[in-house]
């Protein structure tokens, strides 16, 4: 399936505690990085702000992603220093092939931060930040209408010297 066209997925809010937050964390991910952030950032991002984490779920009931949303200050510099919406992780089950899943997620986390934004509870820019060497999250994000922000590419030293840019998309929900 094309990535552009959305694929239908039932989205369910979870908690730290619950079985598919563990089903999620033991997923096999070839790149530790999700894994360390899935396992230690997200969690305080729960406990200590106001991130939001969903499950999905394709038509035969199967676990196959989840996102995560947060309405923090990580990119404050790009926001005038509002409280803004972010999606610090979002990811695939490693085990499956791309079938869309991404390009559906993305669209179900920008429509929650826009009905955040509609109520006052944050800016209306959605920010995101991923890996140049994800070619493919890249590629989703730009046709989920996202655009690289960040002047250049952002040297992460916690990372190994990885790359990464800042991306961010106006979110609006006509009244």
């Amino acid at each position: 399936m094309a990535h552009g066209s959305p694929v239908p997925l039932t989205a369910v809010l979870i908690g730290l505690d619950s079985a598919e937050f563990e089903a999620i964390s033991g997923w096999p991910f070839a790149d530790p990085f999700v894994k360390r952030l899935l396992q230690e950032d997200i969690p305080q991002r729960v406990q200590f702000g106001n991130c939001k984490i969903w499950t999905y779920r394709d038509e035969n009931c199967s676990l196959v992603g989840f996102g995560t949303l947060d309405v923090c200050s990580d990119c404050r510099d790009f926001s005038g220093g509002y409280p803004h919406p972010y999606i610090p992780l979002l990811a695939i089950n490693p085990t499956i092939k791309s079938r869309g899943y991404g390009t559906s997620i993305v669209r179900h986390l920008i429509d929650e931060a826009a009905l955040l934004a509609l109520r006052g509870l944050c800016h209306d820019v959605l920010f995101l930040d991923v890996y140049t060497t994800s070619e493919k999250a890249v590629r989703v994000y730009a046709e989920c209408g996202f655009a690289a922000i960040s002047p250049e590419p952002i040297l992460d030293p916690q990372e190994g010297g990885k790359t990464y840019i800042v991306m961010a998309k106006r979110i609006s929900i006509a009244s």
